[in-house]
Order: structure tokens, then C-alpha cells, then sequence
């Protein structure tokens, strides 16, 4: 053990003599800095600003609570402390972990992780923040000195050792003592800035626990260091110190550094020789991190000793999430969220009692506020693109400014909905608007009913308009097995040499079977070659996206057939199928409008003989059925007097029976274009809103 605190000492002499060799003159005055005490004979010089920063790992706000109250910490006492935040603000690009690493950036650096991107204690991390040595270096206020307690500072100060922003840099190792050393020799040389940094505290609470006598020892040491400090800043003449000790972030229960983004690992404190500004607060312990977020962080160090020296960024420039606890009082707890447009960012935070608020936004000012203002909406982000933005605000307060950085998911609008082509009236044959049943045809060019004689088999359904569709079960059959429901035509549509069917079609998906479930046909359809045509549903071909089925459309004649193929529909979905037969033309064209799957289009030439079109010849076409009524019955390859007492669900297992749901079905005796069918597909207007 001797040879151990030997070989300490030894080490802290070392710094000592390295310190002393490199000879600053920068006191901010011009002077040599070599007095050391208040004694001297010379004229007396210009006050120079000095900033002495303390930072003590694992000293927890309520150990320094105790501490005060039992008297066990007589120099702490004498500053004026309060609660403090570490680990930004939770659920926003602040956020980091309460961590040392991060903390001592954040120290630093007066920015959350978001800026510096410091995020762990991984070694060997480096600064993406410029520190305060390198501004204060910029504004050339004198020598600036760290002693670090911990190897982890002393390498993340590295690169500002490296770039000359650092007059000295001692690692001293976990050895509290040279710490001390280190320090006073700085003080003593003129340095305008000293940075102790010890880490005992932290060491004692992981090893014994936070109620341990070995930590309350440990806290009573670093108190007498604290006071050999600021006793050593009293015996310089003609210089105004600032004194600031602080911790990185707070502990758990058990004394562990766990890094979480809760109350007691976020809880830390500020405490200062000279008055602050409001921005301290009260020192009652918080009780909630909203309460604890209403005082001072460890983001506003770094700003504060700038503002020491009068040495912060213009406002166009600030880079520091936090702000200063001398001088004019920022604005706090500067937040934002997204506008219910998903356009705008609101802003919003708390003012001080005076001061005009100036906001910038990306190093331009956008806006003048009186003062008080606490909110202002930006509208003007120029966002276009989906993605997520971020944007760097600053706002300042009287002269005095903090910054965040704000994210916003951008997803623009949806373009307004096409108009209902009202073209769209021109060759309408036949429409049902429904609403009631049963359902009437608004050009009274048919009749619609259900097949079966002995039952209805149809329910009213909300449509895709917030009105009233026709659903169709076929569980429902009479005797003879008919089911499903028929549309009756005065004259038929098929005869036509131009003609389109299209309608609104929800479907469950799961009652479609491999044999096929008819939509809509004027044929026998137990084969795609038997004459007519058909629209139908199959189940996805594996491999497909699941929750959807396959629509195709098919025309016969006996002996060839015409399929369009492979076009999905979503289970659940209101889709919009467009069936148009062009014989003048010689093409069959399909289209299918998905809300999820987009526009689907097909189109094959008409080969079939335009005289089977008719199909039955019957000029009826069924809905949920085929043009026989009796589809499902007759898939089982059996007559109807197979069944005892008629046609029972679940009698025949090749075609089970289904249930789906129609609106706005329409025939018109011509070519219905693409773009008229987009604008079905895409206005959320029924046909009827154009009849009028």
C-alpha cells in the first residue's frame, strides 16, 4: 500500500512539473499571471473574468442534500445548489444515456447527444461538437487547463489536446490528489479556465452501496478538495471567478450507472458561487422528470462559462442545446411538436419576465416575438417529399439564446380526389343505386330479385359511400337449389357491340373455393367455354399477398374461351371491377381498382363469337350466382332431387356457399374509358351524384 500512494504521488509531482514548465501568460489581461497571492505591490490591473468548473461523478443531488443539512459538507454549503438534468429529454432527438461519457459531453460540449453523438462509454469516441476550449480558444480568453480523474476524459479531450484549444491536459488516473494538484497549479499559473474532474464518488457508490460509510468518507474528501479549490481562486487578485461543480448524471438505487432515462439516473445538480439568473430553481428534490426538466441541465455548463467571458455565439450561429445560468435569462424547456397537418412544427417553451423572443431557424431569423411569447408555429418548412426532416432552431431571449434541433415526419397530403367524369351519364343502360330493397334500376331497364322463389337471400350493407349496398348470401336456397340473386334485363346489354359492366365488390376472400365463386354472369358457368360471360373469384395462387383473392374475367363461346387473369382483390376491401367488351374493336379490356393493390388493367383480343355473348339467352345475369341460379348446386355434379328436401349448405364440399357485398352496379352500351373509370375509382362519388 505504501509503495502504491508513493507511486501516486510521484506521479501527481510529475504533472505538477509539467505544468509549471509550460509557462501561460493568458489571463485574459496581458499580465504574466505569476503572482499567487493577493500581496502584490504592483498597480493594480484590470479585473480578468476566470471560470473554475468541478465536476464530481456519482455525487448524487441527494447525498449533496444530506450532506448540506448534517454539515458534512461545509464547502459545498456555501454554494448555492439545486436540482440539475442529465439525459436530455426523453422521446425526442435529446434523448442519451445517462452515462459518464455522454455526460461529459454534454458538459462539454453544452449539447445532447444528437449533436456531439457521443452515445456510450465506448473508448476511443470522438467529440462531433465543437467544445467550449475550442470557442473560448477562438475568443482568446486565456489558458485553458483540464484535470481529469478519469482516463475516459483525458481521451475525449484527445483531439482538443491535439488542435492546441487545450494549454494542459493531466490524466491523473482515478488519483484524486493530483486532481487537486493539477488544479491549483493551473489556478496558480493565470489560467482563465480549469476543469477538475474526479470520479471517487461514483468508484465508492458502485463498490459499497450509496448508504455505505466508505461513500459518505468519499463525499467528505471531495468536499475538503472543493474547498482547497475555491481557496485557492480567492488568493488571486484582481480576478472575477466563477465556480461551478456539477455531476454528469445521476445514479440508481443501488449506486450502479446504468445509463436508464429515469428519475434517479437523470437527477444531478448545479451548484454556483455566483447569483443565477431564474434558471436554477428551487432546491426541492423532483419528484417526476417533467419536474425535473423545469430546471437547469448539464447542457447549460458549458454556455454559462462562455457567458463568463462574453463569449458566446451570435444567435445565427449558436450550436448549444443549452443555455446560460449568468446573465440574461434564456427561454427553457424548448420543445416542439408535429401540427395536426403533418406540415408545421410548433414550437413552444418558457419565456423569461422580459426580453423580445427572436427565433432563427438554419442561421436565418424568421420571426420577432414580444416579449412573454411562448409558442410560434413554423408553417413555411418547404417540405414536398415523404421523409423524416430535422431542423435547427435557436431562440433567443434578450441577447441570451439556446438551440434545439427538431424532427419532423413529413407525409404529404394525398392529392384531392379526381371529380366524377359526367360523362359518366352518356350510355348508362341500366344503374342501381340501392339505399333500399329491393333494388330498383334509375333507368327502369331491368328488374332485380332473388333467384331463390322461397327466400329473400339479400341484406342491406354499408357501401363504400357511407350509404347502403345489396349483400348477397348464397346459404340461402329453395328447393330446387336456386340462390343468389338475378338481374333482369328489358333489352340485352350483351347484344350490344359495345358495352361495359362495372360495379362496387367487397368479399371476404375466405369463402372462395378452387373451383371459383361467380360475381357476375349470364352463363352456365361449370366451364369458361360455355357461352357468355363471367366474373369471378379464385383463391391467390401461392406465393401471392395473403388476405386477398383472385379476380378474373372470362368470356365463352362452346368451344374457346377469353380470360384475363391474375388481378387481385383485398379480403374486406370495397373494389371497383370494370368488365368492357369492345366486338367493334375485337377487345375485351378488365380493369380492377384495389384500394391496396392500385389500378389493375388487362386487355386480350375478342376471339370468341360475339353471337354467345348473350350468353343463356335469358337477359339475365346473376349476382353472386351464375345465369343459371343454380351454380353451386350444379358445381357438385348433381341434380337438385340428389338432396333430400332440396339443396342444404354444406351438402356439397367442391363449391361452399359465400357471401359478398355489391354497390353502384351500372351497364352502359358503350366503351366506359379508362380515365371515366378512374374517376369511379378515385372521387368516393357514387353514380347517382351525377344523375341529378
Amino acid at each position: 500500500m505504501q509503495k502504491t500512494t508513493l507511486a501516486r504521488l510521484l506521479c501527481a509531482l510529475t504533472f505538477v512539473a509539467v505544468l509549471g514548465a509550460c509557462g501561460s501568460s493568458a489571463d485574459g489581461t496581458g499580465n504574466s499571471g505569476n503572482h499567487s497571492n493577493g500581496n502584490s505591490t504592483t498597480p493594480a490591473q484590470p479585473t480578468a473574468n476566470r471560470a473554475l468548473v468541478i465536476e464530481l461523478d456519482g455525487f448524487t443531488y441527494a447525498a449533496l442534500s444530506t450532506g448540506i443539512a448534517n454539515g458534512s459538507l461545509p464547502n459545498l454549503a456555501k454554494l448555492h445548489a439545486a436540482p440539475a438534468y442529465s439525459g436530455g429529454v426523453n422521446g425526442t432527438p435529446t434523448q442519451q444515456p445517462n452515462l459518464d461519457t455522454p455526460g461529459w459531453a454534454t458538459l462539454l460540449t453544452g449539447t445532447w447527444g444528437n449533436r456531439h453523438q457521443v452515445l456510450s462509454d465506448l473508448p476511443n469516441q470522438a467529440l462531433q461538437a465543437p467544445t467550449a476550449f475550442e470557442m473560448l480558444k477562438a475568443a482568446h480568453a486565456g489558458a485553458l487547463g483540464v484535470a481529469a480523474g478519469s482516463a475516459g476524459l483525458a481521451s475525449l479531450l484527445a483531439a482538443d489536446r491535439n488542435a492546441g484549444n487545450l494549454d494542459t491536459l493531466a490524466n491523473c488516473q482515478s488519483v484524486d490528489s493530483c486532481v487537486t494538484q493539477q488544479s491549483v497549479a493551473m489556478i496558480d499559473n493565470g489560467y482563465a479556465l480549469v476543469v477538475a474532474q474526479y470520479h471517487s464518488a461514483q468508484d465508492a457508490a458502485l463498490n459499497y452501496g450509496l448508504g455505505a460509510a466508505a461513500y459518505a468518507a468519499t463525499l467528505k474528501q471531495l468536499d475538503a478538495a472543493v474547498g482547497a479549490l475555491v481557496a485557492e481562486t480567492a488568493k488571486r487578485a484582481n480576478e472575477n471567478w466563477l465556480i461551478v461543480v456539477t455531476g454528469g448524471h445521476g445514479l440508481n438505487a443501488a449506486g450502479g450507472n446504468d445509463g436508464l432515462p429515469l428519475l434517479p439516473e437523470s437527477t444531478t445538480f448545479v451548484a454556483m458561487n455566483q447569483p443565477d439568473n431564474g434558471r436554477l430553481g428551487g432546491t426541492t428534490p423532483p419528484t417526476s422528470l417533467a419536474d425535473l426538466q423545469k430546471h437547469a441541465s448539464i447542457a447549460d455548463i458549458a454556455p454559462t462559462v462562455l457567458a463568463q467571458f462574453h463569449a458566446q455565439p451570435a444567435s445565427s450561429a449558436y450550436g448549444m442545446d443549452g443555455g446560460e445560468i449568468i446573465g440574461a435569462q434564456p427561454v427553457s424547456q424548448l420543445a416542439a411538436t408535429t401540427s395536426a397537418d403533418g406540415q408545421s412544427l410548433v414550437l413552444s417553451w418558457v419565456a423569461p419576465a422580459t426580453g423580445s423572443i427572436t427565433l432563427w431557424r438554419a442561421g436565418k431569423q424568421i420571426a420577432t416575438l414580444p416579449a412573454g411569447t411562448t409558442s410560434y408555429t413554423d408553417s413555411q418548412l418547404g417540405l414536398t417529399a415523404a421523409g423524416t426532416y430535422s431542423f435547427d432552431y435557436v431562440v433567443t431571449a434578450g441577447g441570451a439564446s439556446v438551440a434545439g434541433i427538431e424532427q419532423i415526419a413529413f407525409v404529404p397530403p394525398p392529392p384531392p380526389p379526381p371529380p366524377l367524369a359526367t360523362t359518366l351519364k352518356n350510355g348508362l343502360a341500366s344503374y342501381y343505386p340501392f339505399g333500399a330493397l329491393p333494388g330498383l334500376d334509375s333507368q327502369n331497364a331491368s328488374t332485380m330479385s332473388p333467384f331463390a322463389s322461397d327466400a329473400n337471400g339479400g341484406s342491406l350493407a354499408t357501401d363504400p359511400f357511407g350509404g347502403q349496398g345489396l349483400q348477397v348470401t348464397t346459404q340461402t336456397v329453395d328447393a330446387s337449389g336456386y340462390d343468389g340473386y338475378k338481374l333482369v334485363q328489358n333489352a340485352d346489354i350483351a347484344t350490344q357491340p359495345q358495352f361495359t359492366i362495372g360495379m362496387w365488390l367487397k368479399t371476404p376472400c375466405s369463402d372462395v373455393v378452387s373451383y371459383g365463386t361467380p360475381v357476375f354472369a349470364n352463363k352456365n358457368w361449370q366451364s369458361g367455354k360455355n357461352p357468355g360471360i363471367a366474373i369471378g373469384l379464385f383463391p391467390q395462387a401461392s406465393g401471392a399477398s395473403s388476405g386477398t383473392c383472385n379476380i378474373q374475367y372470362n368470356a365463352g363461346d362452346g368451344t374457346k374461351r377469353n380470360d384475363l387473369k391474375t388481378m387481385s382483390v383485398t379480403a374486406g376491401k370495397w373494389v371497383y371491377a370494370a368488365f368492357v367488351i369492345d366486338t367493334v374493336g375485337s377487345t375485351i379490356t378488365a380493369y380492377t381498382f384495389d384500394p391496396v393493390m392500385g389500378e389493375q388493367k388487362q386487355s386480350t383480343p375478342l376471339t370468341v363469337s360475339l353471337a354467345a355473348l348473350p350468353g343463356l339467352g335469358t337477359k339475365t345475369f346473376g349476382v353472386n350466382e351464375d345465369g343459371t341460379g343454380q351454380y353451386h348446386m350444379l358445381a357438385c355434379g348433381q341434380p337438385a332431387s340428389a338432396y333430400s328436401g332440396g339443396y342444404t349448405v354444406g351438402a356439397c364440399t367442391t363449391v361452399a356457399p359465400n357471401v359478398e357485398s355489391f354497390s353502384d352496379i351500372a351497364m352502359w352500351n358503350r366503351v366506359v374509358t379508362e380515365a371515366e373509370l378512374q374517376s369511379i375509382a378515385g372521387s368516393g362519388k357514387p353514380l347517382s351524384s351525377i344523375l341529378h
